[in-house]
């Protein structure tokens, strides 16, 4: 807990600690809460109702953004994704509906605080199901987790992608 007293104070430090302590008669910020008006606790997050936020399904499809390919993500674990380790399953096709099997990269970053994971997701592909598998996903803490995936013809080193999606995922906690 922060202790200052305030007679050892003056000018702009005074302003300022008394504004960060609550001194200035400023009741300070509402409470959260739910989308029901329920109080959450102060260390709970919540972002469900951000509309970047994309609601998980299974087989859920996301075009490219650039057109050429269409991503599936067949399955995740745990589904919907929480905090932690989490795995997905997707498979990535072309417009006449050929599986794409190059280089998939995944990139997990939380937009609103400009950070990323410290954990770097492994892509492994399995030609039997001609599906990409990513774990671990690491999304350590609570928020709007940003997920992008960027698919390559061949190798991704020094290549343009073909395609790319995001996923947005809100992590409660």
């Amino acid at each position: 807990m922060l202790r200052a007293n305030r007679s050892t104070l003056s000018g702009a430090g005074a302003w300022l600690l008394a504004g960060a302590i609550g001194c200035s008669g400023d009741p300070g910020p509402a409470p959260l809460t739910d989308k029901n008006g329920e109080a959450l606790p102060e260390d709970d997050v919540s972002c469900v109702e951000d509309p970047r936020v994309d609601t998980y399904t299974a087989n859920m499809d996301k075009p490219g953004e650039l057109g050429l390919l269409s991503f599936r993500f067949s399955g995740a674990e745990p589904a919907p994704p929480a905090k932690g380790n989490n795995t997905f399953h997707v498979r990535i096709t072309a417009a006449d509906a050929t599986p794409m099997t190059g280089e998939l990269r995944v990139t997990l970053t939380m937009p609103d605080h400009g950070h990323g994971t410290s954990v770097k997701p492994v892509v492994s592909f399995d030609e039997s199901t001609q599906e990409y598998t990513v774990t671990p996903l690491f999304l350590f803490m609570a928020g709007v987790w940003r997920i992008q995936f960027e698919a390559y013809a061949g190798a991704a080193a020094g290549a343009v992608p073909l395609d790319r999606t995001r996923l947005f995922f809100c992590i409660e906690g």
